[in-house]
């Protein structure tokens, strides 16, 4: 009879500790669901560059060209790269980049003009087959090919088109004939 009464005792103990409260982890989980729901989202917004950039290059090449280059940031207009991390949404903005050529030869002005994303779609045959890769690309550099450009009578810059946060570029061959006249070609083998 006594095993009775000790049964009775640790089947009310039993039932009196399991009363339906929530177990500590859940009322953590509980909690930090509700402060992300009640904070809203969060942004956090970069741009890059996040002030005005500027490079000028000034060049006489043996041929007798003198080729200024001037790349800058373009202020107004950039790519976007968003992104979520847990409850924090990341907006990267990519300014877009100008290039500014002016060449000339014993003093006579060739050639004089901006190069940037809308000149490449504009002057690139095949645009129609990458206009998904304009959409986000950014005019990634412009450089002078001096070797190039010296031993012949045109001036050649390799313009690269890249895709910010990953490896994809497309790069080309920009030709600037003495007489002014403007050839584009992508390059299939990069330097």
């Amino acid at each position: 009879m006594k095993y009775y009464y000790l049964f009775a005792v640790l089947l009310c103990v039993a039932f009196s500790s399991c009363d339906g409260r929530k177990s500590h982890k859940e009322s953590l989980e509980e909690s930090v669901t509700e402060f992300k729901d009640s904070i809203g989202p969060i942004e956090n917004i970069k741009y890059f560059p996040e002030e005005y950039a500027e490079t000028v290059t000034d060049t006489i090449l043996s041929n007798g060209y003198r080729v200024k280059l001037k790349t800058y940031t373009d202020m107004e207009n950039s790519v976007l790269n968003e992104f979520k991390v847990d409850t924090i949404v990341h907006k990267h903005y990519y300014r877009e980049f100008i290039a500014s050529i002016y060449i000339e030869k014993e003093g006579v002005e060739i050639s004089n003009l901006n190069i940037d994303k809308d000149f490449i779609i504009k002057n690139d045959e095949s645009s129609d087959f990458y206009k998904s890769f304009y959409e986000d690309a950014l005019l990634y550099s412009v450089w002078l090919s001096e070797y190039n450009s010296t031993i012949s009578d045109k001036i050649i810059f390799i313009i690269s088109l890249c895709k910010p946060e990953s490896d994809d570029c497309i790069m080309y061959e920009t030709i600037i004939h003495y007489d002014g006249k403007v050839e584009l070609n992508e390059l299939e083998e990069y330097y």
